[in-house]
């Protein structure tokens, strides 16, 4: 779904200088942002990695994936999200994927996520990070990404915590399916799963596997959403909230009253809120 490009736009900080493309990482007494890196062979196959200094192994370790309906965003859309992690002392990387289309549907950008993280912990030796319990975090279509990758396609478990904002989590929902066409955004869910929704029709299996909430398992979830967002209805958080709930499951939802896509980032209590839950759960389920 649409980016939130200005979710914290006022948490910005100073930061080193940035290396490019394959200049190794600088030492680990130092702080690095090396921009544009290839993590795969697609154009859009590419990653930002912030690196604060003096880490170590045992420094958390974020994956930021954009937003923008799975056709539009960019990596630079997490940057503002980059620097408070640099800030509080947090690694990252913001990582670009294939857009969907006639071809390319969510299993071709799960393979764009699988491949960000195999690169990351195929350097975690050369860039002195973790290689394990890993934070995955996502925005509106970023974070239906997160929560898929984190429930069905995490093979090797190395993700320890998933961070949604506002994110699509059922895709056989008719309410999400009809107002997605109603805005717009119906061709977009459709090269998503690969497979055409017709109101009133049984929806297709694929929507199913597409959907995060129908492959749910028990790593802990923190979900932020406004309930006034008109992108991706609060409905698809309480659904997602409900069935975790259900199976028991570590989770949380942090519900942003009024809000909307942006989650209300402009209201000052807002951007509190979201920044303190956000850095809790990343350093919990770091450890």
């Amino acid at each position: 779904m649409k980016h939130i490009t200005l979710l914290l736009a006022g948490w910005l900080f100073v930061a080193a200088a940035c290396t490019k493309s394959e200049t190794p990482a600088p030492p680990a007494t130092q702080e690095a942002k090396m921009l544009d890196i290839s993590y795969g062979a697609d154009t859009r196959n590419k990653m930002d990695v912030y690196l604060p200094k003096d880490r170590t192994t045992a420094t958390p370790f974020v994956i930021l994936i954009h937003g923008g309906a799975w056709i539009g965003g960019n990596k630079e859309d997490m940057r503002g999200f980059q620097d408070l992690l640099l800030a509080r002392g947090f690694a990252s990387v913001s990582m670009s994927y294939r857009y969907v289309n006639a071809t390319i549907h969510y299993e071709q950008l799960m393979e764009d996520v699988n491949k960000a993280v195999t690169y990351c912990l195929n350097k975690s030796g050369e860039w002195n990070i973790r290689n394990t319990k890993l934070i995955i975090a996502g925005v509106s279509a970023g974070a239906h990404m997160a929560l898929l990758y984190g429930y069905k396609y995490d093979g090797g478990g190395k993700i320890s915590g998933i961070v949604s904002m506002c994110g699509p989590t059922d895709l056989t929902d008719p309410v999400m399916l009809n107002y997605a066409a109603s805005i717009g955004l119906g061709p977009a869910v459709n090269a998503l799963a690969g497979a055409t929704y017709v109101a009133g029709q049984p929806v297709d299996a694929k929507f199913t596997a597409a959907s995060p909430l129908k492959q749910a398992k028990n790593i802990p979830t923190l979900m932020f959403h406004g309930t006034a967002d008109l992108t991706v209805p609060y409905s698809q958080a309480e659904l997602l909230n409900n069935h975790l709930t259900q199976l028991n499951y570590n989770h949380k939802l942090v519900t942003i009253t009024g809000a909307g896509h942006d989650l209300g980032i402009n209201v000052p209590a807002n951007l509190i809120l979201i920044e303190g839950e956000f850095r809790n759960w990343i350093e919990t389920y770091s450890r």
